[in-house]
């Protein structure tokens, strides 16, 4: 990310038990968004447009989560951009169908960590920000 004029700040994921009921978890999503808001003032946040077609309640459920990032911006005045998993891909790999690894493995050399970000999800997320980065500059990764 040197290479890009950006540096990571910090990464991560949100989590909620499994045994909450919906509305205390979604709450729980909604708060932790708006603290991570609040903390870090983005003026824009990129999420990953999520194109589902097998699992219903798996769409419902992102569906639910994207819809409180929609609302936590919006009230916020913060920009949202969505990007396809493909162009993300290109962005930090050169392919759009490059493998979960490939993503955490090229994160890891843009960001020059130690380590290889795990979960991959913590990767995505990187890479969803510097595909990001990448458009806003024209494409040029320098």
């Amino acid at each position: 990310m040197a290479q890009m004029g950006a540096r990571l700040i910090s990464g991560g994921i949100l989590t909620t038990t499994p045994d909450s009921t919906l509305g205390e978890r979604l709450s729980i999503f909604l708060a932790d968004i708006g603290e991570l808001l609040d903390e870090f003032r983005p003026n824009v946040v990129a999420i990953e447009r999520i194109l589902f077609r097998k699992n219903a309640k798996t769409a419902f459920s992102v569906g639910q989560a994207v819809g409180l990032v929609h609302m936590a911006t919006y009230q916020r005045s913060i920009t949202v951009v969505e990007y396809s998993a493909a162009e993300v891909k290109l962005a930090v790999a050169g392919h759009g169908s490059a493998t979960k690894f490939q993503v955490q493995r090229m994160i890891q050399l843009l960001a020059n960590l130690d380590y290889i970000p795990s979960p991959p999800d913590v990767a995505d997320a990187i890479a969803l920000g510097l595909c990001h980065l990448a458009k806003v500059r024209g494409g040029r990764q320098s």
